[in-house]
């Protein structure tokens, strides 16, 4: 480091060299000024031409008029600027996607109603945060660049402070050895700062469990009216018979099978493609398909479609609402598409052989454990000079 005073006398040395008054050190009586000078100006830089910029020349204009590397060039490839990792080729953007879906269905046992560890039960909507939050990161970033189960442990984290259901992060840590993938504590506050920072900070976060609770109030309230009456059949009621009032516990099954389709919904890819209202009444509408199946003993059977229209009759546009019906039916398919496992929910039809497979081609080329690598070989050459 320079200290102030070198710097302020290269600095005066430079400014008298640079107005040419420097006075020639023979008349002076000594050669020590000049070499003191000259040295200054070859260590600190400095030239007569201070502050003169160098003229363009014919080849500088020749490259900024050049056209880009087109993929025809022998040169194009690679520059091979970062750090070499060897052979092993990378992974695809499907098999990011598919190691994205089978960590993502696990955040639900580290935090939430499901939880393994019981201090980390908390409720649903937590758990619905940490999985946005876990693919909105994903969107942007690699497996490969970033661990997925340090990742993990880090969302719901930082669910539980967004959705303020504070935890303990030992209790992570427990819960993450519970189920047997240990995260240390160090492990999951570095993350962390990473993944608001892989986020771009972006915290806001819906969950379609409040849009369920308020359609089945809202249910519960118009199909009381004049209008709603029409849409609401009765399930094993004899014809002819007298019609009964609705009454407050009709409409449990449905919004308890509402809530069960949502449970698969959070880890997969729709919360990021529909809105929340579109979510939570989709699922609604798929639950009284199941109830009025004869599924979880349902008393009634509502026109979903019809109580949409007759909400909102006389204060939406009519295309408005053909628009939103449109889309909720189709949201409503790929709702029942889950189970099958499509749209990236893992809860279903996961293939434990190819995620393996996946895993160890994850770790040859991944860009962190690299330390971690380091370490357990430098404990095997131990262990084998110990036994030696």
């Amino acid at each position: 480091v320079l200290s102030h005073d070198a710097n302020s006398a290269s600095a005066a040395a430079a400014d008298e060299i640079g107005s040419g008054d420097v006075k020639d050190p023979s008349k002076e009586g000594g050669d020590s000024q000049a070499i003191t000078i000259q040295t200054n100006c070859e260590v600190y830089g400095f030239a007569n031409t201070r502050g003169e910029r160098p003229k363009a020349t014919d080849m500088d204009d020749d490259a900024t008029t050049s056209k880009l590397m087109e993929e025809s060039d022998p040169d194009y490839g690679p520059t091979h600027t970062s750090k070499s990792r060897g052979d092993h080729p990378l992974l695809t953007p499907a098999d990011e996607a598919s190691l994205i879906t089978f960590y993502c269905s696990k955040i639900p046992l580290l935090i939430g109603p499901h939880a393994t560890l019981p201090r980390c039960r908390r409720d649903a909507k937590v758990a619905a945060t940490a999985c946005l939050l876990f693919r909105r990161f994903y969107l942007s970033n690699s497996v490969m660049m970033h661990d997925p189960k340090g990742m993990l442990a880090a969302a719901a984290f930082l669910a539980t402070k967004v959705e303020d259901c504070m935890i303990l992060v030992g209790y992570l840590e427990m819960g993450t050895k519970e189920m047997n993938a240990p995260v240390p504590i160090n492990d999951i506050l570095d993350a962390e700062i990473k993944f608001i920072e892989g986020i771009d900070f972006d915290l806001l976060v819906f969950s379609p469990y409040k849009t369920v609770l308020s359609y089945t109030e809202d249910l519960r309230t118009f199909l009381k009216s004049e209008k709603g009456r029409g849409l609401i059949t009765f399930l094993g009621q004899e014809e002819g018979g007298e019609e009964r009032q609705l009454a407050g516990e009709d409409l449990r099954p449905i919004h308890d099978a509402a809530m069960k389709i949502c449970d698969d919904v959070i880890v997969s890819d729709i919360p990021l493609l529909f809105s929340p209202g579109e979510v939570g009444f989709a699922a609604l509408m798929v639950a009284n398909e199941y109830v009025s199946s004869g599924g979880d003993g349902a008393s009634i059977s509502v026109d979903m479609m019809g109580y949409i229209r007759s909400r909102f009759h006389g204060t939406v546009d009519a295309a408005a609402i053909d628009a939103v019906t449109h889309r909720v039916s189709k949201l409503g398919g790929m709702i029942r598409e889950l189970k099958e496992g499509k749209y990236g929910c893992g809860n279903y039809n996961l293939n434990m052989e190819t995620l393996k497979t996946l895993n160890k081609k994850l770790k040859k080329c991944r860009a962190w454990g690299l330390s971690e690598k380091k370490e357990g070989k430098k404990k095997k050459k131990k262990r084998k000079a110990e036994d030696a």
